[in-house]
């Protein structure tokens, strides 16, 4: 990832919590929601943005503080489950950790709020948002996911399941750019956040930008007996051995210079 983006995958929600979140959207808004997902990352030999896991992985943000002890924000660690303990050498084993991210982090009062605010608005605070009486209420994430989604349904012409992927693009290019920015903030983390989340189906997302994942236990070197040695399929100091035939693909590169535009950076 580059520029902003990181800052996207440190701010992702918890993976535990509503997988469903069933009544949350309509059909209409679901389906609009997997369309735009592909506007932001178009579906080719790769999956898009709806198969990566756009849907559900906002629903469980949306539903976050549904029912759960412990809101469902942010996950523990330090192990997935997906690298395996080193050996005696330091290689790989057939010993795997248990997947710590089953295990909630519980926020602090001030980080909850904030999450709070941010998901369901100024309702979702006993007292309301901050400064609520000089500056208005805050919408819930949720409120204004549903009221673009719900107006840009409206604005098509013809309807959203009828358009061809182009003018797909161009009635997702002419809704609002607080909503169009909200848009693509959520499906890239889906993409690209830990598959925990509710996103990355089966790795896709970290394999489309050939991102290798998380590494611990294992890690990136081995105790040979005297000192650590770089990992030879995955060392350090230099680039992994073999050509690599697609470095970034246009549909990656288009979405990094979103990406960077989005957050105000510059791509040349």
């Amino acid at each position: 990832m580059v520029g902003g983006a990181a800052t996207l995958l440190a701010s992702s929600p918890g993976c535990k919590g509503s997988s469903a979140a069933s009544g949350l959207f309509s059909d209409e808004q679901r389906t609009a929601l997997r369309t735009f997902a592909d506007v932001v990352i178009p579906p080719d030999d790769e999956p898009g943005g709806a198969d990566l896991g756009a849907v559900p992985y906002i629903e469980r943000l949306l539903t976050a503080f549904d029912g759960n002890d412990t809101p469902a924000i942010f996950a523990g660690g330090p192990f997935s489950g997906r690298q395996p303990f080193p050996d005696a050498s330091g290689h790989a084993s057939t010993n795997f950790p248990t997947s710590d991210f089953a295990d909630l982090i519980e926020l602090d009062r001030v980080s909850e709020a904030s999450w709070r605010l941010r998901i369901l608005g100024s309702p979702g605070l006993s007292n309301g948002g901050p400064n609520q009486k000089l500056t208005g209420a805050i919408a819930s994430l949720r409120d204004q996911l549903v009221s673009g989604l719900d107006a840009a349904i409206s604005s098509a012409d013809p309807p959203l399941a009828q358009q061809s992927p182009d003018d797909r693009e161009a009635t997702f290019n002419a809704q609002p750019p607080a909503f169009k920015n909200l848009i693509i903030e959520l499906v890239t983390e889906a993409a690209f956040a830990a598959p925990e989340y509710g996103g990355n189906i089966g790795l896709a997302g970290w394999k489309m930008c050939h991102f290798e994942g998380d590494s611990q236990p294992l890690g990136y070197s081995q105790w040979d007996g005297g000192k650590h040695v770089e990992r030879p399929e995955s060392p350090l100091s230099t680039a992994n051995p073999g050509p690599d035939v697609a470095p970034i693909s246009p549909d990656v590169d288009q979405l990094l210079k979103l990406v960077i535009a989005f957050i105000g950076g510059r791509t040349a």
